[in-house]
């Protein structure tokens, strides 16, 4: 079981999307918001280096996609939405994103969590 989050809200627990990461991560959330469109989804997953050129993210913007770093690609600049496209175009979720962050695996990071929610196409509930 993971232990309660300290209840400090500064980084690195907390990232935090002010104006200077919007302005620094503007190529990798272009990029990444442009994977809402299908024939985008293909193309990426069909040749994701020649994706990623052709939407100009620098090297080390190249590099935090290929690891799948998503807390990496928040400290760049990139939003939790965005980044979430390219986490669905990827097969993974918020709850991946979110375990990424905290530094636990997503099956860790859902036990950890007290509330469940069922109904929901796909639950056991």
């Amino acid at each position: 079981m993971l232990p309660p989050p300290p209840f400090n809200l500064d980084e690195p627990g907390t990232i935090e999307f002010t104006a200077r990461r919007a302005l620094e991560g503007q190529a990798l959330n272009r990029f990444a918001l442009s994977l809402r469109k299908p024939d985008n989804r293909a193309a990426f997953l069909a040749d994701e280096a020649a994706y990623m050129r052709a939407a100009d993210l620098s090297d080390d913007e190249i590099d935090l996609v290929r690891q799948r770093d998503w807390t990496g690609l928040m400290r760049a600049g990139g939003h939790l939405q965005s980044v979430l496209k390219l986490a669905a175009t990827v097969g993974q979720d918020l709850w991946h994103v979110g375990a990424h962050n905290a530094g636990c695996t997503k099956d860790e990071l859902v036990a950890a969590c007290p509330r469940r929610v069922t109904g929901l196409p796909g639950s056991d509930g």
